[in-house]
């Protein structure tokens, strides 16, 4: 299914908590519309890290914490606004995060642990706001490693082609973070429990592009200490301006 000609969206949220795109923005030309959408993100970490077996947002990365260093990438890289969606140890991570750069949104579902939920709660968050947005970036909450340049990297490819689903890829194997358009907010909340974005991506294949980067670390993640010890001994003091291919 094609993506629809929609160019920018004053995204706002109904009394039923669902998003309405009603306030279309498309008499403007891309120049314009570039100039005037931000492209926000939105940081999936309200689950447990059960298999860690600490608690993964608050580990230490560089000086800080991990949920600290993923949102410093993403806010350096261009994302704006950035919401961070949190459940279990919520409080832990909006006082570690209190410096004001991010806001937090609290996922009520999160022990059902779907990740897809805390990223309809974060765009619900993120409609209520009222902000132009062309889109948002979908992250990952235990990827620290990101480099700033490869998220400024797609962030750029979502201005140069808003309408599209912009997901970075490795060696022809897709990663995150990913960017979502704005007219694809509606979509994502229709998904029901048990589905995930893969089935939103299946259904507009043909409004898909892919961003290629030079590094495999958009396909990682930290699910296991082994995992964690290797992205820190490979990425953590890398210079995160490190740009993407």
């Amino acid at each position: 299914m094609a993506a629809p000609r929609l160019l920018v969206w004053q995204v706002s949220v109904s009394g039923h908590g669902r998003i309405r795109t009603g306030k279309r923005m498309d008499a403007i030309g891309d120049e314009q519309e570039c100039r005037i959408g931000r492209v926000a993100a939105v940081v999936a970490a309200a689950g447990f890290s059960s298999r860690m077996g600490q608690f993964k947002p608050l580990l230490p990365w560089r000086r800080g914490t991990v949920i600290e260093a993923v949102t410093e990438g993403l806010a350096a890289g261009g994302a704006s606004p950035v919401l961070v969606v949190t459940g279990h140890r919520g409080d832990e991570i909006a006082r570690n995060l209190a410096d004001g750069l991010v806001e937090i949104v609290f996922n009520p579902d999160y022990s059902g642990g779907e990740m897809l939920r805390s990223y309809q709660v974060g765009v619900e968050a993120l409609g209520k706001s009222g902000l132009p947005v062309l889109g948002a970036l979908l992250a990952l909450g235990d990827q620290p490693h990101i480099p700033v340049g490869v998220v400024r990297q797609i962030v750029d490819r979502a201005h140069g082609e808003p309408r599209a689903i912009v997901i970075p890829s490795y060696m022809r194997r897709r990663g995150h973070p990913v960017y979502l358009p704005a007219w694809a907010f509606p979509e994502l909340l229709a998904l029901e429990a048990g589905q995930t974005l893969r089935d939103l991506m299946g259904e507009f294949h043909d409004a898909t592009v892919y961003e290629t980067v030079d590094s495999d670390c958009v396909r990682r993640d930290m699910d296991v200490p082994a995992e964690y010890e290797a992205l820190r001994s490979e990425f953590e003091w890398l210079d995160s301006e490190a740009s993407a291919a």
